[in-house]
C-alpha cells in the first residue's frame, strides 16, 4: 500500500510539474525578446523558472550564468521527485549523475580544445560539487589536456582519457572519448532496464531505446555525410542499440550508400513517424526529437515511476535546450523566424 501511495505521488508531481512547462505562448514572447536581459525578465516574471531566478538582476545577468541556473533549475526538479521514489529514484538518480559525469568532461575537453578553458569555471554546475565521482574544480584549473587527466587521477575517466592522447598534430580526440564515456552511461541504463520485468521493461525498453538508437542514426548520417565513413568505421562509432529499432533496419542504415536513405529509413520507423511532419526539419538532432515525442507519451500515460522519471527528465531537458537555443539566436541577432525551426515543441506555435 505504502509503495502504491509512493507510486501515485510521484505520477501526480511529474504530470503537475509538466503542466507548468513553457507554453506556445510564453516561447512566442521568449522569441520576440531582445536581449538575454529580457529573455531573464520573461523567465523570471512569467514562468517557474524564477524558483532560480528571483535574486539577479535580469539587466546585467551574463548569458553563462542564466544558462547555469535554468540547468540548475532542471536539476532540482528532477531531484525532487527522485527523492519520492526508494526504488526506482536511486537508479535513476545514479543514471543521471553518470551521465553529468559524461557532460562534463566532454564539455571541459571541447573548451580546452578551443582554447576557452577558463570558461569552465563559470558554468560548471555548483550544484554537483561533491556529489559526482570527479573534482570539478580540479577540473576547472586545468587548461590542458595533461592537466585535465591529472584531475582525473584515480578514476575510471583518467584511463579513458588514457586510450586517446592527443593526435599528432595536437588535435584533442574529443569524439572517441565521448563515444567511450556515452557509451559506459548507455550499459549502466541497460543494466538497470535488465533488472526489470513485463510492462515497466517493455516501456523503459522504449522511452530509453528509442534515445539511444535515434542516437545512433544520427551518428551514422554524420559519419556518411561529413566523414564518408564505411559500415566497419560507423560501427566501432555507435552506443549499444537500446531496441527500439529491428537490427535488419539498422543494417540498412550503417550499409546504406548515401545519407539521404538513412534518414528515409529511420522516417519509417515507428519512432520516427512519431515526429510531426514541421519538426522534421533539421537531421542533427533527431535523437532529441525521437525521444522527445515517446517520453510524452510516456509521462502522460505510464503507471511506472522509473518509466515518469526518466521520461520526465527527457522533456525538461527539451524545454531547457528550447531556451538556450533562443537564448543563443537573440544574442546573435538573428530573427525570431531563423531560431523558430530549431525549437521543438509539443504543440504549433502558430503563426509563420
Amino acid at each position: 500500500m505504502a509503495g502504491h501511495y509512493v507510486s501515485n505521488v510521484i505520477l501526480a508531481k511529474a504530470r503537475a510539474m509538466y503542466g507548468g512547462r513553457l507554453t506556445p505562448q510564453d516561447l512566442a514572447a521568449l522569441l520576440g525578446c531582445r536581449s538575454v536581459g529580457e529573455i531573464a525578465a520573461y523567465l523570471k516574471s512569467n514562468t517557474s523558472y524564477a524558483t532560480v531566478l528571483g535574486e539577479v538582476n535580469e539587466s546585467s545577468i551574463h548569458r553563462g550564468y542564466l544558462e547555469v541556473l535554468l540547468r540548475r533549475k532542471v536539476r532540482q526538479d528532477y531531484a525532487a521527485l527522485c527523492r519520492y521514489d526508494m526504488a526506482g529514484g536511486r537508479e535513476m538518480a545514479e543514471y543521471l549523475l553518470r551521465r553529468e559525469v559524461a557532460d562534463q568532461i566532454v564539455r571541459c575537453l571541447r573548451l580546452i580544445g578551443a582554447g576557452r578553458s577558463e570558461e569552465y569555471f563559470y558554468t560548471m554546475p555548483l550544484s554537483m560539487l561533491g556529489r559526482v565521482s570527479i573534482d570539478l574544480m580540479k577540473m576547472s584549473r586545468a587548461t590542458t589536456f595533461d592537466e585535465l587527466k591529472e584531475a582525473l587521477s584515480g578514476t575510471d575517466y583518467r584511463q579513458i582519457l588514457d586510450r586517446y592522447p592527443p593526435a599528432e598534430n595536437g588535435t584533442l580526440r574529443i569524439r572517441e572519448i565521448e563515444n567511450e564515456l556515452y557509451r559506459g552511461v548507455a550499459h549502466y541504463l541497460l543494466h538497470v532496464i535488465d533488472a526489470t520485468s513485463g510492462e515497466l521493461r517493455q516501456q523503459m525498453v522504449d522511452v530509453s531505446g528509442t534515445r539511444m538508437d535515434a542516437q545512433n542514426v544520427t551518428r551514422i548520417f554524420r559519419l556518411k555525410r561529413y566523414f564518408n565513413a564505411s559500415p566497419e568505421e560507423i560501427r566501432s562509432n555507435l552506443l549499444p542499440w537500446g531496441g527500439a529499432l529491428s537490427e535488419k533496419v539498422r543494417g540498412q542504415m550503417v550499409e546504406a550508400a548515401a545519407p539521404e536513405e538513412v534518414l528515409d529509413l529511420f522516417y519509417n520507423t515507428p519512432m520516427g513517424r512519431r515526429i510531426p511532419e514541421e519538426q522534421r526539419c533539421h537531421s542533427h538532432d533527431l535523437n532529441i526529437r525521437a525521444s522527445f515525442y515517446t517520453a510524452r507519451h510516456y509521462l502522460r500515460y505510464s503507471i511506472y515511476p522509473m518509466v515518469t522519471l526518466f521520461s520526465y527528465r527527457v522533456v525538461s531537458a527539451v524545454e531547457l535546450e528550447n531556451i538556450i537555443n533562443i537564448i543563443e539566436g537573440v544574442r546573435y541577432g538573428l530573427p525570431p523566424e531563423e531560431i523558430k525551426p530549431v525549437l521543438i515543441m509539443a504543440e504549433p506555435m502558430g503563426g509563420k
